[in-house]
């Protein structure tokens, strides 16, 4: 067991203060501040699976916490022996069970095979809903019993309220027949019977008993005879309320008492359950973590904070211990954070041992000790008339008589107090003997003589807190392998020290002292300049892995895009495929059947040649088709022109008639239908369109191979119905194709060719959208095609 000047003096008992808070029950807290370190490594593992089952409870299904209930431990005892409860004391029992069936059911509810350890402690829990349910519905308040209580019981309140009617009406009367004779015209009671205040003076006109006189004696308070009989009737009832109510209690009480075992079984688990369930909470609360248990004296803390110091000014530090050396001998500068990073150390490790998380990195690891001793602090005794050295050394004295091989020693300040040769000497001693005890310890020194013990000795490591080498400010950064420098002079220089007396100070030192601390302090500057180099090194290559992972990223992101959109087009590639062969496949069908006639007409003939147009719109042929060229459009040479040439004009987007050139202007003159109109040179094209050539016989096949698909085409000159036509033959070998985006060339002109196809292309249902070009893409004489 450990002590409890080891307690106080690693502020754990303030660590249990902060859990209590997160108990519901007085008994749970109580029972946190009663709790203390485990020494067997299971029974420490087992305190922590439950603290780890209660978060996953509390915060990952979000069970509720135990529902308040007062102490019903003396109610209960009260109970066994035969007492009679009242209401309140009932009520507290049906509140302790109610607590019992909610935090069963909760946790018997939540669906997950790893909670286990809470769901056989909760399943323990003993639950009474009849009876929890009954003391509810009978008893309303602390005061009160419902009228429902029972059958009796609700007839006697029904009599009770009749014959208070009764008493009210016959007095209201009398009220109104002698009102000379009152003080006032109430009625009032005395004594559970209803009175009337008479003035004195005329208390013999009223017959009746007098109950009661005012303080003054100008009023006395009577009950008239006409009512005295039904006072007593009253009476009568309410004596038989009451000993209804005494009964009900009484029966109740029996209920309690006959399952007070099971309720003093309840509060126990209960109160178990409130203390995993706070420690919990403080947990969570405060961040902490689950760290790796072990008993072999390994404690590896990652970047620990202290609990009890605020998150904004805490500062973690990095304690490794019991793998490759028992002990750490940590120097350096006073008010640097050595005392702080030991009872840190002590006091995870004592948290840890009680089932609670400790504020660390989640790859941090403590281990289990059967005893942690400590010495800390100014330990001075006046009423034992010992000196802080004493009292020091009394500690430790008793330290070295009860040490074990698995205990923890915290020695602050080792040898301190004395002369420093003497106190060095007995340090080092008392390192010896604990090293021998074979044990686990932290020891705090300023003697240098330590500093170079622990250089040859392979059981103990030098660390110091870090420091900043310019300002000498702490920087309450623990380094393991380097020993500190006190830096006392340099400190109280910064503390206002003269220089001439820090140059004194350091004339006294010896020289083997002077260039000690002088190979400390270069050392602890190259360690700091190369510790800097590799943050800043380590946060250029979190840098670069950042920008590499959000390229993969980006990659991914397009590649699976990529992927989507070849499905669709494939996919709808195939549909229109399918589509077009099976719409070929019915007008061969009806070419065939025309064939078949033995004697056709000229329709036939008519209906066999559209068949046939309409098949080779549909350009499913077998071989290789080339995009057909239906003219070649040039600037025209307004030179060469004859009167009656055909043109186009870009402006009017139509073909027209050439009449004649004016040079001078560098314009010409152009007729369209029986409208003529002047025009620069330059909107003048001439073209030349070609015969169509003999087409092929039409061949029907599923597998097509085709040229590279075109992306525009180019209906300049032509009418609106061929350049609908056109385009829509267009459209469909781009579908065919998977292309999203065409460009359609119309020319502006005077609009009729770009309405027409606008037209036509509101009807399709393969364009998703279209636009007119952009500035670069050829504005209003071209339509950009969107398909789905």
């Amino acid at each position: 067991m450990i002590a409890e000047k080891v307690i106080s003096d690693l502020e754990y008992d303030k660590i249990l203060s902060e859990v209590a808070r997160y108990a519901v029950l007085q008994s749970g807290k109580n029972a946190v501040m009663l709790s203390r370190p485990l020494g067997d490594p299971d029974a420490v593992k087992l305190l922590n699976d439950k603290t780890a089952e209660a978060v996953k409870l509390l915060y990952t299904y979000n069970v509720s916490q135990i529902p308040f209930f007062p102490d019903i431990g003396e109610i209960v005892e009260r109970a066994k022996v035969g007492g009679t409860l009242n209401f309140g004391e009932l009520l507290s029992i049906s509140a302790a069970l109610r607590a019992a069936r909610i935090v069963k059911t909760s946790v018997a509810n939540v669906k997950d095979d790893t909670v286990t350890l809470l769901k056989e402690l909760t399943g323990r829990l003993f639950l009474d809903q009849p009876l929890e349910n009954e003391i509810n519905e009978k008893i309303v308040n602390d005061e009160t019993m419902a009228d429902s209580a029972s059958f009796a019981l609700a007839n006697i309140r029904k009599r009770i309220r009749t014959i208070n009617a009764r008493i009210r009406d016959k007095l209201n009367s009398y009220i109104r027949g002698a009102n000379k004779y009152l003080q006032d015209n109430i009625i009032t009671v005395r004594g559970d019977r209803y009175v009337i205040p008479v003035r004195a003076e005329y208390k013999s006109s009223v017959k009746g008993f007098v109950h009661d006189q005012s303080a003054s004696g100008a009023t006395v308070f009577i009950e008239p005879e006409q009512i005295i009989e039904y006072n007593n009737e009253l009476k009568t009832a309410l004596i038989e309320e009451a000993n209804e109510v005494r009964r009900i209690l009484q029966e109740l009480s029996a209920k309690v008492a006959a399952i007070a075992e099971n309720l003093v079984w309840n509060t126990e688990n209960l109160t178990e359950t409130d203390v995993i369930y706070a420690k919990a909470a403080y947990s969570y609360r405060n961040k902490c973590v689950y760290p790796a248990i072990n008993a072999k004296g390994v404690i590896k803390i990652i970047k620990g904070r202290h609990p009890l110091i605020a998150a904004e000014k805490v500062v973690p530090v990095t304690v490794l211990l019991g793998e490759k050396y028992r002990f750490l001998l940590i120097t350096g500068p006073n008010t640097g954070g050595k005392t702080v990073t030991m009872k840190l150390t002590g006091l995870l490790t004592a948290m840890m041992m009680t089932g609670i998380f400790v504020p660390c990195d989640e790859s941090s690891e403590l281990s289990v000790f059967n005893d942690i001793f400590c010495d800390i602090g100014d330990e001075q005794s006046i009423e034992q008339s010992l000196s802080t050295f004493s009292s020091h050394m009394k500690n430790i004295v008793d330290i070295l008589n009860r040490v074990s091989e698995k205990a923890l020693v915290l020695i602050d300040e080792i040898g301190a107090g004395t002369d420093p040769e003497e106190g060095s000497a007995l340090a080092l001693a008392i390192i010896e003997a604990l090293m021998r005890a074979n044990c686990f310890g932290i020891i705090t020194t300023h003697y240098s003589r330590l500093k170079e013990y622990a250089f040859g000795n392979g059981k103990i490591e030098n660390a110091s807190m870090d420091f900043d080498t310019k300002t000498f400010a702490p920087l309450y950064k623990l380094n393991i392998g380097v020993p500190g420098s006190s830096n006392a002079i340099e400190i109280s220089k910064r503390l206002g020290l003269s220089e001439e007396i820090a140059s004194v100070a350091v004339s006294f030192l010896s020289d083997t002292k002077v260039s000690f601390e002088n190979i400390l302090k270069q050392a602890e500057e190259s360690r700091n300049n190369a510790e800097k180099l590799t943050r800043e090194l380590e946060e250029i290559e979190r840098e670069k892995r950042a920008e590499l992972d959000a390229i993969r990223e980006e990659r991914a992101r397009l590649q699976s895009e990529l992927d989507k959109i070849s499905q669709n087009v494939k996919a709808e590639t195939r549909r229109q495929v399918n589509e077009r062969v099976a719409e070929a496949d019915e007008l061969l069908d009806e070419i065939r059947a025309i064939a078949k006639k033995e004697n056709f007409s000229g329709t036939d003939v008519i209906t066999a040649r559209n068949l046939k147009n309409r098949l080779e719109d549909k350009r499913y042929v077998a071989e290789e088709r080339k995009e057909e060229k239906l003219f070649d459009i040039q600037k025209a040479n307004v030179k060469t022109l004859k009167a009656g040439d055909k043109v186009y004009s870009a402006k009017l987007g139509a073909e027209a008639e050439f009449v004649r050139n004016i040079p001078q202007k560098r314009q010409a003159e152009i007729r369209l239908g029986a409208m003529t109109t002047i025009v620069p040179e330059e909107d003048l094209y001439v073209y030349k369109r070609f015969e169509k050539e003999e087409k092929p016989s039409v061949k029907i096949g599923k597998k097509v191979e085709r040229s590279a698909p075109q992306a525009e085409i180019n209906v300049l000159g032509q009418t609106v119905l061929e350049g609908v036509a056109n385009v829509e033959a267009f459209l469909d070998q781009a579908l065919v194709n998977g292309l999203e985006e065409v460009k359609v060339i119309h020319g502006v002109g005077t609009g009729k060719l770009r309405a027409g196809i606008w037209d036509y292309l509101r009807t399709n249902k393969n364009v998703k959208e279209y636009r007119s070009g952009r500035y670069g893409e050829g504005e209003k004489g071209v339509t950009i095609i969107t398909l789905k």
